[in-house]
C-alpha cells in the first residue's frame, strides 16, 4: 500500500463505512406526534448515496404534516453538514466535503443521515451551515417554480406572493437575479424585509386587495393559500403564467382567461441536484441568502413545530444537531 495516497486511503475506509459510529441521537415521532430524542443506529449509504455527518437541519411544515403518519420516524429533509461515508458508485466528491441536500429516506434530525447524490450540492462558500441547512426545499421550489414551471425571463415583472416566507424570500432573490422586476406581497413587518431581498414593489396584503392595484403582470408565483390562487387568475395578462404550490388552479378559469396555469413538478425535468447547484451559484455570487429567524437544539424540535404551525415564519426556522465553527471557507 505504499503507492497509496492519503486521500486514497481515506476514499478506501469511507467506501467500507468504518468512518461513522454504530448508534446515533436523533429526533423520534411518537404517539399523536410527540417528539424525543433517542439512540438509533446510524443508517448506512446505498448505490449513489452517501452519509453525511449533520450540522443542522431546516424545518418545514412537510415535516410536522407527515409526521402524524408515520410513527417512530425521524423527521426532516433539509440538511446540511459534512461527508463522512461514500456508497458504491459515488465520484466526485470525498469525505469532509462540506455539503447541503435531501435527507428524504433517512430523515435530517439526527446527527447522521443519508442523501443521494441526486440531491446533494456543496455548502455555498458564502454561508454557514445553519444558513446552509435552510435552503433545500425553500430553494430548490423557488427555482423549480420560476425557471422550470414559469420560464421566467429577463424583463417580466414577476408577483411572488407570501414573500417573506421560506419559499416566497427565495424565490424573490431568484427571480431578481433573472432580471425580473420583483412584486411581493406581505404583512406591513416584513416589508423592510422583503425590500432587502431585492423585491421593487410590497403590497400589504392585510390592507389592500392586490387585484385592485395590479394588473397585467407576466408571471405569478403562488405560495400563500388556495384563495389567493383562485384570485391571481385576474391579474395575469392573457399568454402569462400563474404558478401555484398551494393547490392546482381552476382550469376553466385558466383557459377562460387565456393564460398557463401549472405546478411545479418534481417528478418530471432537472433532478435536485441541478437546481441546487444554480442556487449554490447564486449564493457565492452574492445574490441569494438565507435568513434564519430562529434556531433550535434537537430537544428543542417540538417548539420549532409549533413556530411552524403558527405561520408567518420570517426566513427558515433550524434545528441546530451538532456545534462547530461555521467553515464559511469550505
Amino acid at each position: 500500500m505504499r503507492n497509496l495516497s492519503l486521500a486514497g486511503l481515506a476514499l478506501m475506509f469511507s467506501l467500507a463505512g468504518e468512518a461513522a459510529p454504530e448508534k446515533m441521537q436523533a429526533v423520534e415521532v411518537g404517539e399523536n406526534g410527540t417528539l424525543s430524542v433517542q439512540t438509533r443506529p446510524v443508517p448506512r449509504p446505498g448505490v449513489g448515496e452517501v452519509l453525511i455527518r449533520v450540522r443542522a437541519a431546516g424545518v418545514n411544515p412537510v415535516d410536522w404534516k407527515v409526521a402524524m403518519r408515520r410513527l417512530g420516524m425521524v423527521p426532516g429533509t433539509d440538511v446540511s453538514g459534512t461527508i463522512d461515508t461514500l456508497g458504491e458508485g459515488v465520484t466526485g466528491w470525498k469525505a469532509g466535503d462540506a455539503v447541503l441536500g435531501f435527507a428524504r429516506n433517512s430523515g435530517s434530525y439526527a446527527e447522521y443521515a443519508v442523501i443521494p447524490v441526486t440531491g446533494l450540492a456543496r455548502k455555498p462558500k458564502s454561508m454557514t451551515f445553519e444558513q446552509a441547512a435552510g435552503v433545500p426545499i425553500a430553494a430548490e421550489t423557488a427555482y423549480r417554480s420560476l425557471h422550470e414551471a414559469g420560464n421566467i425571463m429577463r424583463g417580466q415583472t414577476v408577483l411572488i406572493h407570501g414573500a417573506a416566507g421560506g419559499v416566497g424570500s427565495s424565490a424573490v432573490q431568484i427571480a431578481k437575479a433573472a432580471g425580473a422586476q420583483v412584486i411581493g406581497t406581505a404583512s406591513p413587518n416584513n416589508h423592510d424585509f422583503v425590500r432587502s431581498l431585492g423585491a421593487d414593489q410590497v403590497i400589504d396584503y392585510k390592507s389592500q386587495r392586490f387585484e385592485d392595484v395590479l394588473k397585467g403582470v407576466d408571471l405569478v408565483l403562488n405560495t400563500a393559500d388556495a384563495d389567493t390562487t383562485r384570485r391571481s387568475i385576474g391579474v395575469v395578462r392573457a399568454g402569462g403564467t400563474l404558478v401555484s404550490i398551494v393547490g392546482p388552479p381552476d382550469a376553466g378559469a385558466c383557459a377562460a382567461a387565456k393564460i398557463r396555469c401549472v405546478r411545479p413538478n418534481r417528478d418530471t425535468g432537472a433532478p435536485s441536484a441541478e437546481m441546487l447547484a444554480h442556487v449554490v451559484d447564486l449564493a457565492d455570487a452574492g445574490k441569494f441568502k438565507v435568513f434564519v429567524e430562529a434556531t433550535y437544539s434537537m430537544e428543542e424540535a417540538a417548539k420549532a413545530w409549533q413556530k411552524s404551525r403558527e405561520g408567518h415564519t420570517r426566513g427558515k426556522l433550524i434545528v441546530v444537531v451538532s456545534e462547530g465553527p461555521t467553515m464559511k471557507h469550505q
